[in-house]
């Protein structure tokens, strides 16, 4: 079962404010083991198998990385997020969208 789920980010008045969609899967009793967590410098990916592209954004909306990803069985990405401040974290595998938001922590 697919959804649709359009964000609207506004930006400064000096910047253009643009309209982001995202698609995703309603979680499977199977994925629900799925996550993203960010410590000590690293993001880490549990429950997801296979290739991958991993996609990490401000909460304003701008990416920061992008990184094709071989194996996401238990992967670790080293990475310096600002302490404190939000995230959205993308994992795309087999064409499905899995949103993660975070915090540094």
């Amino acid at each position: 079962m697919l959804r649709k789920l359009t964000l609207i980010f506004l930006f400064n008045t000096f910047l253009i404010s643009g309209i982001t969609t995202f698609v995703y899967s309603s979680p499977k009793l199977s994925q629900d083991n799925q996550n993203v967590l960010y410590e000590s410098g690293s993001l880490f990916f549990n429950g997801f198998t296979g290739n991958g592209i991993i996609e990490v954004y401000s909460i304003i909306g701008n990416k920061i990385i992008t990184e094709r990803v071989l194996e996401l069985s238990q992967f670790e990405y080293s990475v310096s997020l600002e302490l404190g401040n939000m995230y959205i974290i993308r994992v795309i595998v087999n064409g499905e969208v899995k949103t993660f938001k975070i915090v540094a922590s």
